[in-house]
């Protein structure tokens, strides 16, 4: 059963990966269009099925591993990244 979801997990991790490539126009810079679409559709399938409040924890999760990955791979040090206003 943790094999057939594990394989799940995998296939739509590519499908999505290559609707995301082929959406992407470089010339045009989508890859920040494309990822903010595909965390929107995240959002809701993970409030539709948690909730509001569950989901909400899921990606305060995320957001942390994204702080603890930093901090390992720069080792402490901040460094800013460019956003988008």
């Amino acid at each position: 059963m943790v094999d057939s979801k594990i394989t799940k997990l995998i296939d739509v991790m590519k499908k999505a990966e290559a609707l995301a490539l082929q959406l992407i126009n470089v010339k045009e810079n989508d890859q920040l269009i494309v990822a903010a679409g595909l965390a929107a559709v995240t959002r809701n399938l993970y409030i539709d099925a948690l909730g509001s409040e569950q989901a909400q924890k899921v990606f305060e999760v995320m957001l942390d591993s994204f702080i603890v990955v930093d901090e390992i791979y720069y080792e402490g040090s901040h460094i800013e990244k460019p956003t988008i206003h």
